[in-house]
């Protein structure tokens, strides 16, 4: 065999073994970028999961938020209103008159003294606010 040839074929042997180390090289690429790409995927499919279900807890917390605000605005708008009632009927009760009374019944017989208005105020109020809920189902 000449040194050609056997140049050649050492040259072609180097070359196919250049070849086969490449596409091999190609391979592993490939089988690397799937996996990354794989990998990559659960990763953001596992964020994503997490943020719909953080969006979902607050969401939640603020229709809870927005029901407690509303629970609170008619309750205040409620008391409010109550007072009203009670300051109006007051003042239509004390046009010309004394302040309220209350009538004490004894063995003895019977005696009027003062009432506190505002006593009176607080017993009504509550006693209102009790009849407005049973009637409104609450």
């Amino acid at each position: 065999m000449s040194l050609e040839k056997i140049l050649e074929r050492i040259i072609k042997d180097a070359q196919t073994e250049a070849d086969e180390i490449v596409l091999e090289s190609k391979k592993k690429a490939a089988e690397i970028k799937e996996k990354a790409r794989k990998e990559a995927s659960d990763i953001a499919a596992a964020l994503l999961k997490e943020a719909e279900r953080q969006g979902h807890l607050e969401a939640s917390r603020i229709v809870t938020q927005a029901r407690l605000e509303k629970k609170i605005n008619t309750l205040s708008r409620k008391k409010e209103l109550i007072e009203q009632v009670l300051e109006k009927a007051f003042q239509k009760g004390a046009k010309g008159k004394e302040g309220p009374k209350r009538k004490i019944i004894m063995k003895e017989g019977e005696s009027e003294e003062p009432y506190d208005e505002e006593k009176l105020k607080e017993e009504l109020r509550s006693k209102l606010e009790s009849e407005i809920l049973e009637a409104l189902k609450i």
